[in-house]
């Protein structure tokens, strides 16, 4: 099960899984995206905005009303409780330019692997300006690909190539059974990320790498950037 988990008031750009790209909104191109994935046996939007649920039964967008939530992992546990699936797959609202290849090769290594319980997706960059943005997630993995950690700071620190966080989720129904009692640390609070709940309660994450580089949406100045890749896309 796809699920986007969208919410209205985010800190960094207010509204933004409704401002328009182009001819409709990010959640539509977000969707879109999520539905060339022949391995997603159904997606759906869950959301706590009027506005958000209004606009997606407007458009015959799959969508589901939830309570409020801190993070999109806690929204998906609700949508656990009440759908019924061996895995789910988190896709950020916010990922109009979604790495389909990267989402299904990372289905295929949860399915191989019955032991994972949570992976996610990374891509490699060498830009030094992306390095120094909070805004773009770095993660550090160990050499059979775990995640060691995230981070909005540079890690590893120093020149060079590093991996950038893509906001994709996938989690085990059986790991989501007990998401919802897991106390958020430390490090989660301190950093705003809500993937590391997991790692600070001993849970490892797979982190695959994928090809295509995908451009989350954070600032204004990015839905531009969005735009420009998505007309390219169309000639």
């Amino acid at each position: 099960l796809g699920v986007i988990p969208a919410r209205l008031d985010s800190q960094r750009l207010p509204g933004k899984v409704l401002l328009k790209i182009g001819p409709k909104p990010m959640i539509h191109w977000v969707y879109d995206r999520a539905r060339q994935s022949t391995l997603l046996h159904h997606i759906l939007v869950a959301t706590d905005s009027e506005r958000v649920l209004e606009y997606c039964t407007s458009q015959s967008i799959a969508v589901m009303h939830t309570r409020r939530h801190p993070s999109g992992s806690d929204r998906l546990h609700e949508v656990m409780e009440r759908t019924d699936a061996d895995i789910y797959v988190n896709v950020q609202g916010d990922e109009p330019l979604l790495p389909v290849a990267g989402v299904e090769r990372l289905i295929a290594v949860m399915k191989a692997e019955k032991n994972l319980v949570m992976g996610t997706l990374a891509a490699r960059s060498a830009d030094p300006e992306a390095a120094a943005r909070r805004d773009v997630v770095k993660v550090v993995r160990s050499r059979d690909g775990m995640a060691l950690y995230f981070s909005r700071s540079p890690v590893p620190s120093g020149p060079g190539p590093f991996l950038q966080h893509i906001g994709v989720y996938l989690y085990r129904r059986s790991f989501l059974l007990g998401y919802g009692s897991l106390p958020r640390g430390p490090m989660e609070k301190r950093e705003d990320l809500e993937q590391l709940r997991a790692l600070e309660n001993g849970f490892g994450i797979r982190v695959v790498e994928c090809g295509g580089k995908s451009l989350g949406v954070d600032r204004p100045e990015d839905i531009k950037r969005v735009e420009k890749r998505i007309e390219k896309r169309l000639r």
